[in-house]
């Protein structure tokens, strides 16, 4: 199942504790924003309650979760 982790830069502050925190280096900064990539995500979700402004979540590529339910 692949995901797509998402950042709402409208909340995002730039607090940078999904930096500090990823262990897949998902997060980065560019240009004073918070960059994305959701290739490297290792699915561990610790990054959404560790968020204080609620600026991250994570979306399952469509057809994804149709194949994961499926399987089981």
């Amino acid at each position: 199942m692949s995901v797509r982790v998402l950042v709402d830069l409208e909340k995002c502050n730039l607090c940078m504790l999904c930096v500090e925190y990823c262990p897949a280096y998902v997060f980065s900064v560019s240009s004073g924003r918070i960059t994305v990539d959701s290739s490297k995500c290792i699915e561990c979700y610790g990054c959404i309650p560790l968020c204080p402004r609620s600026a991250i979540r994570i979306a399952v590529e469509p057809g994804d979760l149709t194949v994961f339910l499926k399987e089981k």
